[in-house]
């Protein structure tokens, strides 16, 4: 077989993870595979190049972050298009028997469009989705490859942010805000970090639960004597459904421009003490220096298989991880692309109640034990 393999939307730590288990897996069953840079306009423009690396080449990708391949966010049409019309002559032209996009939401709603398209053509090709996003936010799987690794990152970067922030005796407030547009996976992560700083409280403002700036400064208010620290996803509204921050720019999925809410926030606890605010930006889906190691593994795996799946002849799926227990193993979850194509998962309301260890419980097994720290005297 000669598969195709691409990448698409936002890079995490572990996405050429899942490259290389693709690639691996190819090589060891005697099929070719090539790559398209910059997901599907590097198809669009005709650009298809071999991945032949040796093992030792493809263990330095597998480590490196951002998307070895290059990456893009482009909407395919709707119906019928002549972009169609390009991309299944390129794809012919080079003989591809199947192809893998390795992406998120938006990814996954291009291998759906590709799939029908495919089936409306009468072509052969198979089309299948490999997950990525730090988000956390596909459906049909237990958690995403990226997820982990950011979380782990994350809570590194506040405990170390606010044991250097307590370090005075009138300390202030932490902010920190995260990426989410959407829902709130890696704010709420954050309560990890009370384990790793003795006494520190971690309030969580996320997608899923609109709040009124006046609620968020009454729950500050009540631990402001303590070593705090408030994690705001992007994308946290207000009561009457906007957003804290935005542009009115979208991108071509429709999504607004966010960015700025940590600020925003920050700004507003001022009316009740010092506030300190740091915001990782582009490093919590990049930190290569902190990856989990379940995370990579995983990520390879759902690659690996993906090849396998292919060579069956089977199209038009996805390739989430299943749970299987909590001591922990994992396996595939193999499902139709229709159930997860412009789909998102939600974080439980079980797990943003105050007093829930579930997001502990969830989120303890997919990343190593992290360095805590002595208790603070205050």
């Amino acid at each position: 077989m000669r598969f195709l393999i691409a990448q698409s939307g936002g890079p995490t730590a572990v996405i050429n993870s899942s490259l290389v288990g693709a690639i691996r897996r190819a090589k060891e069953k005697g099929h070719e595979i090539f790559g398209s840079p910059y997901g599907i306009e590097g198809v669009l423009k005709s650009q298809i190049t071999p991945l032949n690396f040796e093992d030792k080449e493809l263990e330095r990708i597998s480590r490196t972050p951002g998307a070895f391949l290059g990456s893009c966010r482009h909407k395919l049409p709707e119906a019928e298009d002549e972009e169609y019309d390009l991309i299944f002559k390129v794809l012919k032209e080079n003989k591809i028997d199947a192809f893998l996009y390795i992406g998120g939401n938006d990814s996954m709603d291009a291998v759906l469009k590709l799939g029908r398209e495919a089936e409306r053509r009468g072509s052969p090709l198979i089309v299948n989705g490999i997950p990525k996003t730090i988000d956390n936010d596909l459906v049909e799987t237990d958690h995403c490859p990226g997820f982990a690794s950011s979380a782990k990152f994350l809570n590194t970067l506040a405990s170390e942010f606010v044991v250097d922030s307590v370090s005075y005796e009138s300390f202030p407030i932490c902010v920190m805000e995260v990426m989410g547009r959407d829902t709130g996976w890696l704010a709420v992560s954050l309560r990890y970090s009370e384990k790793l700083v003795k006494g520190l409280k971690v309030l969580t403002y996320v997608p899923e639960k609109p709040v009124s700036e006046e609620k968020m400064l009454e729950d500050v208010r009540k631990y402001a004597d303590q070593p705090l620290l408030v994690a705001v996803s992007e994308g946290i509204k207000n009561e009457k459904g906007d957003y804290f921050r935005a542009a009115k720019k979208v991108d071509a999925f429709g999504h607004p421009q966010l960015g700025g809410v940590g600020e925003y926030v920050s700004e507003l606890l001022k009316k009740i003490k010092k506030v300190k605010f740091v915001n990782p930006s582009f490093t919590q889906r990049a930190a290569s220096h902190c990856v989990s190691e379940v995370d990579f593994e995983e990520a390879q795996m759902v690659g690996s298989r993906a090849v396998d799946v292919c060579e069956d002849g089977k199209t038009g799926l996805f390739f989430g991880i299943e749970r299987l227990e909590n001591d922990y193993l994992s396996d595939v979850k193999m499902v139709e692309i229709e159930k997860v194509a412009n789909k998102v998962k939600y974080v439980p309301n079980s797990f943003l109640e105050e007093d829930s260890n579930l997001i502990l419980e969830y989120l303890s097994p997919l990343m190593e034990e992290l360095e805590s720290f002595p208790s603070i005297l205050f």
